[in-house]
């Protein structure tokens, strides 16, 4: 494998009776990077986390782990025995695993935000509790692959926030891969995006790539005084002079959408278009930049 990388998984298969499952998957999760696998309920998500983890087998396809590394794997809704405290479950993922333990059981009940309740039985814990003590089971295994399956869908803004910066402080020492409805939360996390729907790869590539995926980004540009009927005319006028390679809405009494063929050329040329079109402007807003809408292109073909 390439150096660097951490998971290879190549033309991945696991198919049930249902018809549900994940087919001929091809990834690649790198070293001190968070990989994201996205899609909709019932995408093969989960089920490609489970054969990358050694817990289910594959019908087709290879996973290779560098290295001989540990693959830890954090469940959505983490299920322990009601009568353990936090200390004693993360003891016995550590004393099952073999694994010596970089961390401290300690030190990963408290990156965890559980050090207050460490002693407490479990019984009963919040769902979000659980799903944090559940990554905490994971880390003092000190694994080269941490998997985590929705790990924010259980925390308030609080929660997810401080998982968030585990996820960050993490990423230094591992590769991890996670899969999440809260694409915001991803776009804010993922070095990497995978797409997935109806269990087959649909797109992938860095979040920046993602965000502009078969769409022409657009910008919005809202004029600081209302345009009168004549106004508006000599504008369109000018925005076909300055627009040549790029496309525009008729301009209303106070807006006007104007898209460019990539990013990049809108980024270097809007300024300028700005300037010859000559209107005061009161702002100029990226329209439609953000991964939910992106998801939702690609998983619908429908601009949202």
């Amino acid at each position: 494998m390439p150096p660097g990388t951490a998971v290879r998984v190549s033309h991945l298969s696991r198919a049930f009776s249902n018809g549900a499952g994940i087919h001929d998957i091809c990834l690649e999760a790198l070293d001190q990077s968070v990989t994201a696998v996205i899609g909709p309920n019932g995408a093969g998500k989960t089920v490609l986390f489970s054969v990358i983890a050694g817990l289910c087998p594959a019908d087709e396809g290879d996973v290779e782990v560098t290295d001989d590394r540990t693959v830890a794997y954090c469940p959505d809704v983490p299920q322990f025995e009601s009568w353990l405290t936090a200390t004693e479950i993360v003891e016995t993922s550590l004393a099952l695993s073999g694994a010596c333990g970089g961390i401290s059981v300690p030190e990963a009940l408290d990156q965890c935000g559980l050090a207050r309740v460490a002693e407490r039985r479990v019984a009963d814990f919040s769902r979000g509790m659980l799903q944090r003590l559940g990554i905490a089971a994971a880390l003092v295994l000190d694994p080269g692959v941490l998997i985590l399956d929705e790990p924010n869908s259980a925390l308030d803004p609080v929660g997810r926030a401080d998982v968030r910066r585990l996820i960050q402080e993490q990423k230094q020492h591992r590769s991890i891969l996670l899969s999440s409805h809260l694409l915001s939360e991803v776009e804010q996390l993922a070095d990497h995006v995978v797409v997935i729907s109806e269990g087959r790869v649909i797109s992938q590539g860095t979040t920046a790539d993602l965000l502009t995926s078969g769409r022409e980004p657009s910008w919005t540009l809202r004029f600081l005084h209302p345009c009168e009927p004549g106004e508006q005319a000599r504008l369109t006028t000018r925005l076909s002079q300055a627009f040549p390679s790029g496309s525009f809405t008729t301009p209303t009494r106070t807006t006007c959408l104007v898209r460019f063929p990539s990013l990049e050329m809108g980024t270097a040329l809007l300024p300028q278009v700005m300037e010859q079109v000559d209107v005061p402007m009161l702002e100029v807003t990226l329209t439609g930049r953000d991964l939910d809408a992106s998801f939702a292109h690609l998983v619908t073909g429908q601009e949202f």
